[in-house]
């Protein structure tokens, strides 16, 4: 059945929501500048590597056939001449092996800083293994280097043989499509990379479909909003206030823009992954406050509709919720209704009710604790629903919300409090 605008608008508006919370909380601004500045750093000795290995593979090299390939990463830096130039200079014969693994050294700042803001965007602390992480800097790098030159190969090969046919209107057409096909390139290039960034430089890896949502959207946006930036900017101004750096802030500006929505999607990534989880701990933490939701929290998160048809299960009154010994580990979330933990009758003896759990309060979570089975059953005390939680969905509940750890040890403690005061009246009497 499809969903109508309003919760459809809703559906995308709480992910927004998550992914905007996560990129301020994350402080991903400054990763931003930080992945602007690597590249900066990076742009110029990629370039040149990309430059000297297509005239050393060609033989000779048309630079103009380069510099339009790579005019996304010239044009923010200017000068097209000098970097032109370059291959025809002893200095490229200079570059030599040594020469190039310093370029790359270089140049690797740029995905270094990428991988550093992944980490962030998916919260993991884990140790990074430098030498790893270095080899495989290099490994990325070296694969989008020879993948251009590849493109400038093919398209300098492609060109030769259009101008071998005498046919003039069969040249005319391959040469609007090999146009056509370079003029496309730096945009597929552009979500390509960010598609495999997303998918794969994160510690925990996304879903593929989830990386390709994400990545389509910060290229549509980028492309949409990065026209309306290049309208507004006024280019003679910088010129006339930074006079031959004029070019280079502006680009920088436009670099920046881009990591601001780069990082800023791959929260949205990790949202998409995360979401039901997310949605749980919003929940959750507003059903257990004293005040009544405000603002976007009531309009958006006070309502479970998606964890109820997701999750939610019915009991009437006396049926088993689960049996003591059964190997399920999910969590459960008394959303309505009144639930008796106790233990069953056995060896002649009347079973006991150990506690009783009410609306909001979590119950069941023992058992994925402790990975064993049930040491207790659950009677619906009433009618009740009952939101099943599975354990990789409780345990990222438990990772994304800070005070869910908190509440779930004082809930432990309360019950282990009550046990031990009925222990205690039973053996008085």
């Amino acid at each position: 059945m499809s969903r109508s605008p309003v919760r459809f608008f809703k559906s995308v508006s709480q992910r927004v929501v998550f992914s905007l919370e996560q990129f301020s909380r994350h402080e991903m601004a400054n990763h931003a500048a930080a992945g602007a500045y690597a590249f900066l750093l990076s742009a110029i000795p990629a370039v040149l590597v990309i430059l000297f290995v297509s005239s050393r593979v060609l033989g000779t090299l048309d630079s103009g056939l380069v510099l339009g390939v790579l005019d996304p990463i010239i044009a923010v830096f200017g000068g097209r001449e000098a970097i032109a130039s370059f291959v025809s200079t002893p200095l490229a014969g200079f570059t030599g092996a040594f020469g190039v693994v310093n370029l790359l050294w270089a140049a690797r700042l740029f995905i270094v800083s990428m991988q550093r803001g992944m980490r962030i965007v998916y919260a993991d602390g884990a140790k990074v293994n430098p030498v790893r992480e270095n080899a495989l800097t290099f490994a990325v790098e070296i694969i989008l280097i020879l993948a251009i030159v590849l493109i400038i190969s093919a398209s300098q090969v492609a060109r030769a043989a259009i101008g071998a046919i005498h046919w003039k209107p069969m040249a005319r057409l391959l040469g609007l499509a090999v146009s056509l096909g370079l003029h496309a390139f730096p945009t597929l290039a552009l979500w390509l990379f960010v598609f495999l960034t997303y998918k794969n430089v994160p510690p925990v890896k996304p879903r593929a479909v989830n990386a390709a949502i994400g990545s389509a959207a910060c290229l549509v946006t980028y492309t949409a909003l990065g026209a309306l930036l290049s309208l507004t900017l006024n280019t003679a101004r910088y010129g006339l206030l930074y006079g031959i750096l004029g070019n280079l802030i502006i680009g920088l500006i436009k670099v920046n823009f881009f990591f601001w929505l780069y990082f800023f999607f791959a929260e949205l990534c990790h949202t998409l992954e995360n979401f039901d989880s997310m949605l749980f701990a919003r929940f959750h933490r507003l059903a257990m406050s004293d005040k009544p939701a405000k603002g976007l929290d009531r309009t958006l998160f006070s309502n479970p509709a998606r964890l109820i048809r997701r999750y939610a299960r019915e009991y009437s009154a006396g049926e088993t919720i689960f049996e003591k010994g059964d190997d399920d580990r999910s969590a459960l979330y008394l959303y309505e209704g009144s639930v008796e933990i106790g233990l069953p009758p056995a060896a002649g003896e009347p079973g006991a009710v150990l506690s009783t759990v009410g609306e909001g309060e979590l119950f069941g979570e023992m058992a994925w604790l402790l990975e064993e089975p049930r040491s207790a059953r659950a009677v619906a005390k009433t009618d009740c629903m009952v939101f099943v939680l599975p354990p990789e969905m409780f345990e990222r509940y438990l990772a994304q919300d800070a005070g869910a750890s908190r509440r779930l040890v004082e809930l432990m403690a309360a019950r282990l409090k009550a046990n031990n005061e009925r222990v205690g009246r039973s053996g008085e009497r």
